[in-house]
């Protein structure tokens, strides 16, 4: 079985893969602030590409606090730390940078077989006004809600701006939702000590797996003999335990009714024959 996904690179034959578009979320593309993603959602022309992203919990903080950076990868042999920290990280995991003084850049660079990748992120100092905004929880399942709490010192005004607005009180907590899309907070605040800035942002976690239907064969002729789909998944990347068939070439969206956690999917595409293509690229994706 001999196809290609939506326009995209073409790519081998049956067992070598299917240029597979592959969307998490149910609203919004996937992301985290100041990654290089979509970060849960990334179509791979090449499954065996290296893939990377990295995040931090705050861009913006007041001079002497910390941030925790999260990063993932997949298909790499060796990630490199530079910038705001140095040396070598696993292929997955999060640190605590700081206390952060001075405006930072943050960059890591993977490589994998015969190919790399980088990603970086900044993290700016507000001057001014010590500002503590969190988000409780950070991440919730669509049309959750989570408590915003925040303390400003000193402050004789605050603004707040993106997923909340007016005037607020130098401290408070304040419940937000029900929300359907990961969504950042800010607060501004002024006070005799100056101006300072803080952010939050809160993840949207949904079940949701889309992909783009394959229209032509590799070849360029037209894909008139699909039959379905085929989604697997697992905890592993690659190694995939669980699968799950779809019979109608018309549907785009499969809902995981799974147990929450982190998960790799892949899809294939079978022909009305029962002929099954290669694995497409690969979606790395949180079930809430």
């Amino acid at each position: 079985m001999d196809i290609r996904f939506a326009q995209r690179a073409r790519v081998g034959r049956v067992g070598q893969g299917l240029g597979l578009a592959l969307v998490c979320g149910a609203v919004a593309a996937c992301g985290g602030s100041g990654s290089g993603s979509d970060q849960n959602a990334r179509a791979l022309a090449d499954p065996n590409a290296p893939s990377l992203s990295l995040s931090a919990s705050s861009t913006t903080v007041a001079a002497g606090q910390t941030v925790q950076l999260t990063w993932r990868s997949s298909n790499v042999s060796q990630c490199q730390a530079s910038g705001g920290w140095t040396g070598s990280r696993p292929a997955s995991g999060s640190q605590t940078v700081g206390p952060i003084d001075a405006s930072a850049e943050f960059s890591l660079s993977c490589s994998g077989s015969g190919d790399g990748v980088s990603r970086r992120v900044v993290v700016s100092v507000a001057d001014g006004t010590n500002i503590s905004l969190r988000a409780d929880p950070s991440k919730i399942p669509v049309n959750g809600t989570t408590t915003l709490t925040w303390s400003a010192p000193g402050a004789d005004r605050c603004t707040a701006d993106g997923g909340w607005s007016g005037a607020k009180a130098a401290s408070g907590s304040l419940r937000v939702g029900p929300l359907n899309a990961s969504t950042s907070y800010q607060l501004t605040c002024s006070g005799s000590g100056g101006n300072g800035l803080s952010s939050v942002r809160v993840e949207v976690l949904d079940k949701t797996i889309r992909w783009q239907a394959p229209t032509q064969n590799v070849d360029g002729s037209p894909l008139t003999d699909l039959g379905g789909y085929v989604i697997y998944w697992g905890k592993q990347s690659r190694r995939y335990d669980s699968s799950y068939a779809i019979t109608s070439p018309a549907t785009t969206r499969w809902v995981a009714d799974i147990s929450p956690g982190t998960y790799y999917f892949a899809l294939t595409a079978v022909d009305r024959e029962g002929n099954e293509s290669g694995y497409s690229g690969e979606l790395q994706k949180t079930i809430p």
